[in-house]
């Protein structure tokens, strides 16, 4: 499937009061699909650290994916669809940290917490769970994030090793660079090939949007990793 430059929502099926869970919903990506969810009719609620979460939660500690779950589910009552979006790491990174982690917690260990704690719900519903991977996960090249790609490379990994459980899809989108508000702001006084590692590309956050609901909506899909880079077409590893 080509990528193109921007997506229409109203393209997709209707979402019409489906419950869901975005993690790292407060911004840049999980800000974007959540606008796109509420606007195909969801009832999002958004799990982050950031004040204007519904749902408060610093998921780099263990245990408390499980607990924003249960919250979200008391509040919503019922879930059919899972996003687990948050991630990111700090530097320095492995080996010169000491709370190495952490990140592997906020980007490895939350997802499968969250989805171990979610599938009965989602499987009440016939749900799905889309992770948001990188392709830092991917290949064999050098990554200043170490922890950050070791710990994507599992997510990959968890997707197609879970692929569909009790009749719920999992499924996962695996972006590289993305055009968010903090990546935009770092091109200002530097160039892309600064701050991403090749290709010196940017994708649309409004193409990853896409192909998150593309993995929602589609129930032919399940265990698959839909990879995306800026100017290339969309392929499933």
């Amino acid at each position: 499937m080509a990528a193109s430059p921007a997506h229409s929502f109203a393209s997709y099926p209707s979402l019409q009061d489906a419950s869901v869970i975005v993690t790292g919903g407060a911004s840049g990506i999980g800000a974007a699909v959540t606008a796109a969810l509420e606007a195909r009719g969801a009832e999002v609620l958004i799990g982050d650290r950031e004040e204007r979460a519904h749902i408060r939660v610093d998921l780099s500690r263990p245990g408390a994916a499980a607990r924003m779950v249960a919250e979200a589910v008391e509040r919503l009552g019922r879930l059919d669809v899972l996003v687990n979006n948050a991630g990111g790491y700090d530097e320095p990174t492995y080996p010169a940290n000491d709370d190495w982690r952490a990140s592997l917690e906020l980007n490895l260990g939350a997802v499968m917490e969250a989805t171990r704690a979610a599938r009965p719900f989602l499987a009440e519903r016939g749900g799905c769970v889309v992770n948001v991977a990188s392709t830092a996960g991917l290949g064999t090249d050098r990554y200043d994030g170490v922890e950050y790609a070791v710990a994507k490379a599992g997510v990959i990994r968890l997707t197609t090793a879970l692929a569909e459980i009790d009749g719920v899809r999992v499924n996962c989108v695996c972006p590289h660079t993305v055009a968010t508000a903090g990546v935009l702001r770092e091109l200002e006084t530097r160039t892309i090939a600064e701050i991403a590692p090749p290709p010196a590309t940017i994708l649309p956050v409004t193409e990853v949007v896409g192909a998150v609901l593309r993995l929602i909506e589609d129930d032919g899909l399940a265990g698959r990793v839909l990879v995306l880079v800026g100017g290339e077409p969309q392929r499933f590893l």
